[in-house]
């Protein structure tokens, strides 16, 4: 499994949660979020957040060394990942997997008008 494969499954999982008195799924308000402001509440991550460490908790050590070599730090790294002790890859990965979540709930774009209707 690729890095971006990961970020896909958490941001699938993710998207069944709906908070309390909130129609929409945390994956759309994080990126509605992000869309209008540039930055998203912490309440729309934080869900995303405990998906990722549920599923890190589940995937394989051989899953996670592919994650981890499809990462770019993991692809630079110097340190064999056998060397690596299996609690610190899970903190490594978190750390990644994270960074390219939020990159997926980002627009790219200066602004993104798919969400402009106030359906919070």
């Amino acid at each position: 499994m690729e890095y971006w494969e990961a970020v896909d499954e958490v941001l699938d999982k993710a998207a069944a949660i709906k908070l309390p008195g909130h129609r929409i799924d945390v994956v759309t308000m994080a990126r509605r979020e992000f869309a209008r402001r540039g930055y998203c509440d912490h309440k729309f991550i934080e869900p995303i957040e405990e998906i990722l460490r549920s599923s890190l908790e589940e995937w394989s050590t051989e899953k996670k060394r592919t994650i981890w070599q499809s990462t770019e730090t993991g692809m630079q790294s110097d340190v064999p990942f056998e060397l690596i002790a299996i609690d610190s890859i899970d903190m490594e990965l978190e750390g990644e997997l994270m960074y390219h979540l939020i990159d997926a709930l980002s627009p790219h774009e200066p602004r993104d008008d798919r969400y402009d209707d106030d359906e919070y």
